[in-house]
């Protein structure tokens, strides 16, 4: 009888976990693909200024990509070195190269995002997407997520056709500090000369 009672008990106890879990499956697929018809809505639409593409980009990135964590990652063994105010520019040039590089590429882009599956591992969420693009071939893009502290999704990488655009980023970084004779900080002032251009 004890030895039932336990069973039970457990069942209880993981039933609601899983249908939570299941809930948040859902949501994240949820929410990648409602990412994607923002970017459309916002940043793709030929009817916005410049200004307020970026405006509009820089709002999405910030909200929906880790944006801290990714700055630390593309930086790599650097981000050790730099104390806390240069890790502050860091992360700020960053972000304001992140918009200036991405959002004029999306103009007048068309597109459908469908997430085809979301896989836990590590309690990230790994979101299988096909984008079916009106120009070209279909991107088959795969999303790593997570929930933060306030249950909302935030990004961490996005892998398109298999390659991540972390490590892509990190290796760029790397090649730039290498080659620059002021290393990181060589680093940020061509990522300021690139978004004040």
């Amino acid at each position: 009888m004890m030895l039932f009672r336990k069973f039970v008990l457990v069942v209880f106890l993981i039933a609601p976990f899983n249908s939570y879990s299941d809930e948040n499956i859902e949501q994240s697929k949820f929410f990648v693909e409602n990412l994607g018809k923002q970017v459309v809505e916002k940043v793709s639409n030929v009817n916005l200024s410049e200004n307020e593409r970026h405006v509009n980009f820089r709002n999405l990135y910030l909200n929906s990509f880790d944006n801290y964590y990714i700055s630390r990652f593309v930086l790599g063994r650097y981000w050790k070195r730099l104390d806390s105010d240069m890790r502050k520019q860091f992360v700020k040039s960053f972000n304001n190269y992140i918009v200036a590089t991405y959002a004029p590429k999306f103009k007048g882009w068309q597109g459908t995002f469908k997430a085809v599956d979301s896989l836990i591992e590590n309690n990230y969420y790994n979101v299988k997407m096909n984008v079916l693009n009106e120009d070209g071939p279909t991107l088959k893009l795969m999303w790593k997520i997570y929930l933060d502290k306030n249950k909302n999704f935030k990004i961490l990488d996005v892998n398109i056709d298999g390659v991540s655009m972390l490590v892509t980023q990190r290796a760029e970084f790397m090649s730039v500090i290498k080659n620059n004779p002021k290393g990181v900080i060589g680093l940020i002032e061509a990522m300021d000369a690139k978004t004040s251009g």
